[in-house]
Parts: structure tokens; C-alpha cells; sequence
């Protein structure tokens, strides 16, 4: 066969490749019977997911993790009929909230719907966290879905994505139509072939692979860092030009939901690390290198800048804010590392917001308080 045979017919595959690829491109726009994805104004939803994720790696977690999400591209159960009707509250956060990494009857949302239940009549509770998200993909999630929805509650669980972040990070504009990052982000945010494919191979990759799962921290094998109050204090200051813009994009989501008739709910964010020694392991939190030139002190120190942005911002727009970050035990039998939570610390997490959002619904939403 000649080199121009051979070339003739690479480009006449070439040719219906491109054919095929166009022609199902049309097709799966006009009906994509696997809705992989809804599309908002600028949101991207996952939606009529459920992933199987067998872990290997981490012993803080399930071996077999089933995380599913419905029709709205959120975790919880399908949006009710009678949604006027119903006390409807949806969270929103990053990881922490969006609790990837355990099983739908295992997350904290999950665990506080059951806890709230025989307080709150016809209630009704979606998990709409997203890995990575801050206040940057928080906004963008309000403005192009959320309101649309309008739920009576919003809780936001919100501070660790934006220490030291004054952009949208890569994990805000992942899942936002025209925040590509890059070429390749681009193409599969806008291609329903190459959507269905990418969410087809991370199926087959839950299924197959275990290094799908966030990195433990073993307390026992860490190392100490020592650093003195003038480190600690000059790392503190560094969060000056971060704290102004923080407190304007808080602002900003209390005003879209009070704008839309929204209840918004923050909580402050929990950390491992801070005073004291960690009970189950006997290991120092103050002093334990938690990495990125700080130790446990620092870490902690510097995250209440943000928390304290959080508390001081709700007092004075009279917005309720449940103190998780002073409320959660620094107990490593709660975390997998230092800001996710174990089983055990959903649990504890649904525990502890539970007698506290029952106090905020009496007094927002009377009517659907048991007497």
C-alpha cells in the first residue's frame, strides 16, 4: 500500500470521525438521555449520579463509599411536590459540607435531617456542597440556581477555602460555564460527547481504583514545628489584604438571600488543630506541623481571623451563625484530616447544629416547629 493510499485514508477516517462526533454532539443536545449534567446561566450540575468509591487507602473511612446525587445535581432527597409548603433548607460550602468522601446516610446533612425531623414538621434538606468551593463558587451557585429554587434556609458552612484566596480558585470555576481554566476545561464544559465520556471514565474509576480518597493525616507520624510569636504574628498580618474582600463576599450572599426572601445561616469553620493535646492520640495540636510553613497554633489562629470575620459580620446584619469552629471537639476521632470529617465526626457535627438550627427555625419559621 503507498504512503498517498495510506493518507487518503487516514484523512477519510479522519473525516468521519469528525462527522460522527458532530452529528452525536447534535443529538445529545436535542435529548441526552444520561443528563449527566444541568446547565444554568453559568452553573454546571451533576445530576442522576450515584458513584461507588472503594477505598483502600484511608482506614478513617468506609471501604465501600456510595455517594449519590438527584435530580437537581445536589445530595438529599428529590425536591418535594409540595415545596411551598415545605421547610426547605439547603447548605452550602466546600468539601466539608459537600462530604464526598462519605456514604449519603453517613454525612453530617444526612445525620441532622434525621436528628431534625420529629422537632420540624415537612422538612425537607439538600446538600449542595462542592470540593473546593468558596465564596467565589458559592455566589455564582446562589445567583444562578439557588434563587431560582429559593429555599426557605440557606446554611453556609463556609472559611477554610478562602484563607489567602482573593480569586476564584480552580475548583470555583470547574463546575462554571466561562471560568475555564484552560483548553481542556473548555472543551468538556462545552462538548455533551466529551461530558459523557469524562463522567463515564470517572465511573469506571470510582470502581476500580482506591487513590480517589483525601490524604489521611497520621498525628502519630507527623513532626513538630516550633515558631515564635513574632512568626506567628507577622503570618496573622499577611491575612490583612484578605480580610476586606472575605467580608464583602459575605455580605454579598446575605444580601442575595435577604433580597430573595432566603434565611441565611453561616456556621464558622472547625479545625483540628489549635490548643491542647488531641485525646485519642496524645499528640500536641499546637505544635504539630500541619505544612505550607505553619504549625497547629498558626493554622488555627489564622482560620479565626476568618471565622471571626463570619461572627462580627452576622452580629451586626443580625444574620444567625451557629459557632461550629468553638463547639467541635479538637479530637482526632472526628477528623481524617484537618478540617474533614470521620463518621464518627458527622455525627458529632449533626449533634451539635441540630439543637442550634431547631432554636433559629422556632423563631424564623414558627409554624413548622412541633409544639
Amino acid at each position: 500500500m503507498t504512503k498517498s493510499s495510506l493518507r487518503r485514508k487516514f484523512l477519510y477516517f479522519l473525516y468521519l470521525l469528525i462527522v460522527v462526533f458532530v452529528l452525536l454532539e447534535i443529538a445529545l443536545r436535542i435529548y441526552n438521555p444520561l443528563h449527566f449534567r444541568i446547565r444554568g446561566n453559568q452553573i454546571l450540575l451533576p445530576i442522576s449520579q450515584q458513584l461507588t468509591i472503594k477505598n483502600e487507602i484511608n482506614p478513617k473511612l468506609d471501604s465501600v463509599i456510595i455517594n449519590t446525587r438527584n435530580g437537581l445535581g445536589f445530595r438529599g432527597p428529590e425536591k418535594p411536590a409540595n415545596w411551598d409548603s415545605a421547610l426547605t433548607l439547603i447548605t452550602v460550602g466546600g468539601s466539608t459540607t459537600e462530604c464526598h468522601f462519605l456514604s449519603d446516610n453517613k454525612t453530617w446533612e444526612y445525620q441532622l435531617e434525621q436528628l431534625l425531623k420529629p422537632a420540624i414538621k415537612n422538612l425537607w434538606l439538600n446538600n449542595a456542597g462542592f470540593d473546593g468551593h468558596s465564596t467565589f463558587g458559592h455566589q455564582v451557585l446562589l445567583n444562578d440556581y439557588l434563587i431560582k429554587l429559593k429555599p426557605k434556609i440557606i446554611l453556609f458552612y463556609v472559611g477554610i477555602n478562602d484563607v489567602e484566596n482573593d480569586q476564584p480558585s480552580f475548583h470555583d470555576e470547574l463546575n462554571r460555564r466561562g471560568g475555564y481554566s484552560d483548553l481542556k476545561h473548555y472543551l468538556f464544559n462545552n462538548s455533551e460527547v466529551l461530558n459523557i465520556g469524562l463522567n463515564l471514565a470517572r465511573g469506571w474509576r470510582a470502581q476500580k481504583m482506591n487513590n480517589t480518597t483525601h490524604a489521611m493525616i497520621d498525628l502519630q507520624k507527623g513532626t513538630a514545628r516550633v515558631m515564635t510569636e513574632q512568626q506567628l504574628a507577622a503570618r496573622k498580618e499577611q491575612q490583612n489584604k484578605f480580610l476586606p474582600g472575605y467580608e464583602k463576599r459575605l455580605g454579598q450572599l446575605i444580601d442575595t438571600c435577604q433580597r430573595y426572601g432566603i434565611t441565611p445561616v453561616f456556621m464558622t469553620q472547625a479545625l483540628l488543630f489549635g490548643q491542647g493535646t488531641d485525646s485519642l492520640t496524645g499528640v500536641n495540636l499546637e505544635t504539630f506541623d500541619t505544612g505550607h510553613g505553619m504549625n497547629g497554633r498558626c493554622e488555627f489562629e489564622v482560620l479565626e481571623l476568618y471565622n471571626d470575620v463570619t461572627r462580627k459580620l452576622c452580629a451586626q446584619k443580625n444574620v444567625p451563625v451557629i459557632d461550629l469552629a468553638r463547639l467541635m471537639p479538637k479530637n482526632s476521632l472526628y477528623f481524617y484530616d484537618n478540617v474533614h470529617f470521620t463518621n464518627a465526626g458527622a455525627g458529632k457535627m449533626a449533634a451539635i447544629i441540630a439543637p442550634e438550627l431547631k432554636g433559629i427555625i422556632s423563631r424564623n419559621f414558627h409554624s413548622f416547629a412541633h409544639e
